[in-house]
């Protein structure tokens, strides 16, 4: 059996999410149907992570494994020649048969786009968050800094139906920039919680707008209670940037570890936006 690795990119207002569920199109689906076109036969595949209709990606990435391979050239084609316009598969690899492509997870990189301009863009309809109001960029740096490194992340996280082990996380990188009227939220961590991004980036628009203080976003992002926190942001204007693996023989070992029947998930592993 070869492995494969293939790294993604969508428009999710197509879809219902990544996630297969019966009766609703969702990105999995549609490109597990046509690999098994491909192959001639059902093969699953296993994505980074779920993300929610509506959410993009860039660099979602898939993994499975096939009976035989094929040159990376020869399956781009022929999965693009059949996926619908919104999928776009923008590269192949191939790895070793073990590798997982959610338990293998080292880091993300999601990125929010906020359209911030007294009027909306009809080009970029369920692309961005619109946001006419100013923002005010000194008051969201320092309450970004109380969510750099690692914290306790309950604060931004909502229900996502599950129980949680831990809901501490590291976030490495969180740089808020400007590009024209694009205000862009760039988040990078070891694991996500349910909706964490668009919590956070809901929360700092907040103080932003001048509706709540950088010290008072801290006081909430310490206490650890969703129901304290300000409302989420919507989902058009996510996207999945890029997914950070660990190299070849932390994979293996991993993969060694997975065999052992006392084995359990890590808490980054469930992630979903």
């Amino acid at each position: 059996m070869a492995g494969h690795k293939l790294t993604i990119a969508y428009d999710g207002a197509a879809f219902n999410g990544w996630q297969r569920q019966a009766g609703h199109p969702s990105i999995q689906q549609t490109v597990e149907e046509v690999i098994a076109r491909i192959w001639n036969r059902p093969i699953s595949i296993e994505g980074s992570g779920r993300t929610d209709t509506g959410v993009h990606a860039v660099g979602q990435v898939a993994g499975f494994t096939a009976p035989r391979k094929l040159a990376a050239p020869v399956l781009l084609r022929a999965l693009n020649d059949h996926l619908p316009f919104a999928i776009r598969v923008t590269k192949a690899e191939f790895l070793e048969p073990s590798f997982h492509a959610r338990f293998d997870v080292r880091e993300k990189t999601y990125e929010y786009r906020v359209h911030n301009a007294p009027f909306s863009d009809p080009f970029l309809v369920d692309r961005v968050w619109h946001l006419p109001m100013p923002l005010d960029f000194a008051a969201m740096e320092a309450a970004a800094a109380h969510l750099r490194g690692e914290h306790d992340f309950a604060a931004m996280a909502s229900n996502a139906g599950y129980a949680r082990t831990t809901t501490v996380r590291t976030i490495s990188e969180l740089a808020i920039s400007r590009r024209g009227p694009l205000v862009l939220f760039r988040v990078t961590a070891d694991g996500f919680l349910y909706h964490m991004v668009r919590n956070i980036v809901g929360a700092l628009t907040r103080v932003g707008r001048g509706k709540l203080s950088p010290a008072d976003f801290g006081k909430i992002v310490r206490a650890g209670k969703r129901t304290a926190a300000p409302a989420s942001a919507p989902a058009m204007g996510l996207y999945l940037m890029k997914v950070g693996y660990y190299p070849k023989p932390v994979r293996l070992q991993r993969a060694k570890n997975r065999r052992d029947p006392t084995w359990l998930p890590e808490p980054d592993a469930d992630d979903a936006e």
